[in-house]
């Protein structure tokens, strides 16, 4: 069974992709056949994962202008991980895709590309933009789960609502499979009592059930895996504390979301 996730947040800076890249490390770690998705211009995720993104080169903008099933099979790259993490790389032309003004000819064309392609792999990971737009509608539209990335802030718990009310859209007009997988909570202090009221506040606006434990804290080994291009579980001692909790999350994820 294939488990999809579309990983997600309208708001920059949350730690979206670092969720990404932490799930495809326990992946990783467990020799699980992963694909990640880079629905992001930036490409973030796709720089991480040892591929340099260029607008030359095949990748998920191309999937989605393809729209053509199993378009992504011929696109699909192996990542600098190892053989058994892949990536779909992201590049700026996505913001083309982002322009697209006709939604109803445009969401479920990287669903489309990826028929008879995430059936090949464990886990199918779609890092989604920072928006949304086109581009996260369509990862919503390809996906089994929808899993939100909070920081508990004022601002990331506000912005909560119109995530969960698009979630609801694409449900209702393109993807009966979609459901919320879960919320996770990223970027969380050892001491904030104003951090935790914003939890208070997540758990009466989702349900104690969807904001999965653990909480991610804010570690300085992120940024230096993210620098080597390496996944978290190749630290050691070092990595170790966020290892346990994205093994924990990969777990959750395997048993919440199949297809």
């Amino acid at each position: 069974m294939t488990s999809t996730v579309a990983v997600l947040n309208q708001k920059g800076g949350v730690g979206k992709t670092t969720v990404t890249l932490g799930l495809a490390s326990a992946a990783w770690a467990a020799g699980l056949r992963t694909l990640v998705v880079d629905l992001d211009a930036q490409a973030n995720a796709t720089w991480a994962l040892g591929v340099d993104p260029s607008t030359k080169n095949l990748g998920t903008g191309d999937a989605i202008h393809a729209n053509r099933s199993g378009a992504a099979k011929e696109m699909i790259v192996p990542s600098g991980w190892g053989e058994e993490i892949w990536i779909l790389p992201g590049a700026g032309d996505l913001t083309e895709r982002e322009a697209d003004t006709r939604r109803d000819t445009s969401v479920g064309r990287l669903a489309k590309s990826l028929e008879g392609v995430a059936s090949e792999f464990d886990v199918v990971l779609i890092d989604c933009a920072p928006s949304l737009g086109l581009n996260t509608s369509n990862g919503l539209a390809a996906a089994d789960g929808a899993l939100l990335v909070v920081e508990p802030t004022i601002f990331g718990v506000r912005g909560v609502e119109p995530v969960l009310d698009l979630i609801e859209e694409v449900w209702s007009s393109d993807n009966r499979k979609l459901d919320l997988a879960g919320v996770v909570l990223n970027r969380v202090p050892a001491v904030s009592s104003d951090a935790q009221s914003r939890i208070v506040d997540l758990n009466k606006m989702v349900g104690t059930q969807s904001v999965w434990k653990p909480t991610i804290p804010q570690r300085v080994v992120v940024n230096q895996a993210h620098g080597e291009r390496a996944p978290i579980h190749a630290f050691g001692s070092q990595g170790r504390e966020l290892a346990d909790i994205f093994d924990a999350h990969l777990r959750k994820l395997r048993r919440t979301v199949t297809s």
